[in-house]
């Protein structure tokens, strides 16, 4: 339900507004109210990605991959975990494991796992150096943005400067044909991740991606709705991933997927029809 949809849920909800609030928020109900919204909020996939739903995660790879011999990015690796999960899934695969923290690199290392590449590098919108923030050696907070969020405000924190690459120029320098899925967890930098990928999505050749959107985002500046602009126009549809591992589609985009409490995970595949229609839709403009 949207708030200004002239429904008669809507007018019913707006008078018994007044009472409800006296019951559910006072000193006494307050923070119990307070958990049933983040506990409902996760049911609908919303920060869900704290923790709730990593197998989910893995079925979102199993909705949008079909090809045993798929070729997998996985961006902000860390440990290595979710490759080395997709890779009992799917043992032809090859894997791209992108991780700029050396602890973790050793890790990564240290799991061989078949037909996998480590890029030591963090991926970014454009190829720099800049600085990592980190709370330990093989962190999983790790991020080009200084975290501020609430819940870190007792870590401590330092930098070291790390090397950028873009998903374009990797998919240059091996002359990759295709993507049948990206992984990106960065912290809040998965927008700019995306804005170095924008020549082979426009392509069409990355297939599937998923990307978490939440607290992050708040130290990165960046909201739902710069994934959606992106994405949607490119003939991609997004779902939200569920703790039951179903997908949820977003039809369109509403302001209440601005979620920032902890973080939710978003899959996002390429529509084959949709591709067609971007296509039609330059080559019109062209003819104009």
């Amino acid at each position: 339900m949207k708030v200004g949809d002239p429904s008669l849920f809507n007018k019913v909800g707006k008078l018994l507004a007044p009472p409800l609030s006296f019951i559910v928020a006072n000193s006494v109900t307050a923070n119990f109210t307070n958990l049933l919204e983040a506990y409902l909020s996760i049911l609908l996939g919303k920060g869900a990605g704290t923790g709730w739903a990593i197998d989910a995660e893995i079925a979102a790879v199993k909705f949008a991959i079909s090809r045993s011999n798929a070729i997998l990015f996985d961006v902000g690796a860390n440990r290595g975990e979710w490759s080395s999960l997709c890779h009992k899934l799917y043992p032809q695969a090859k894997f791209f494991l992108f991780e700029p923290q050396p602890a973790c690199q050793k890790i990564i290392l240290d799991l061989n796992l078949p037909n996998s590449l480590l890029i030591p590098k963090a991926v970014s919108s454009k190829t720099t150096q800049v600085e990592l923030y980190s709370d330990s050696p093989t962190s999983g907070l790790a991020s080009l943005h200084q975290r501020q969020e609430s819940n870190f405000k007792n870590n401590k924190f330092t930098s070291f400067a790390v090397d950028t690459i873009t998903i374009d120029e990797i998919v240059s320098e091996y002359n990759l044909e295709y993507i049948d899925f990206i992984k990106i967890d960065i912290e809040g930098h998965e927008l700019e991740a995306l804005k170095g990928a924008g020549k082979s999505l426009a392509s069409g050749m990355i297939k599937a991606l998923a990307f978490e959107f939440g607290s992050g985002n708040v130290n990165s500046r960046t909201f739902f709705r710069d994934f959606w602009d992106l994405l949607n126009p490119l003939g991609y549809k997004i779902y939200r991933i569920l703790p039951s591992s179903k997908m949820m589609p977003i039809k369109e985009y509403y302001e209440d997927c601005e979620y920032f409490r902890g973080v939710s995970n978003y899959l996002a595949v390429l529509q084959t029809n949709c591709i067609e229609e971007v296509r039609r839709e330059k080559i019109d403009v062209k003819k104009q």
